[in-house]
């Protein structure tokens, strides 16, 4: 059985410097792609496409988490 202090932790390095841009780029554009389905000038289906195209694009790790949990 394992250590319980361990519980919870990761065993990854902490997020690098490309990883953080690529995270903030996605996390902005997609807030852009929200303001524009809010406003109404973009489909359902177009934010989307957005979300698809961005998440294979800047390939995210929060983002993809996020997109995953709905």
């Amino acid at each position: 059985m394992g250590d319980s202090s361990t519980i919870g932790t990761f065993e990854s390095s902490p997020m690098d410097d490309g990883l953080f841009s690529r995270e903030l780029d996605y996390q902005a554009s997609m807030s852009i792609a929200e303001r524009l389905l809010r406003q109404g000038l973009m489909t359902t289906g177009e934010a989307h496409k957005a979300k698809v195209i961005l998440l294979a694009k800047y390939r995210p790790l929060i983002g993809e988490l996020l997109a995953e949990a709905g």
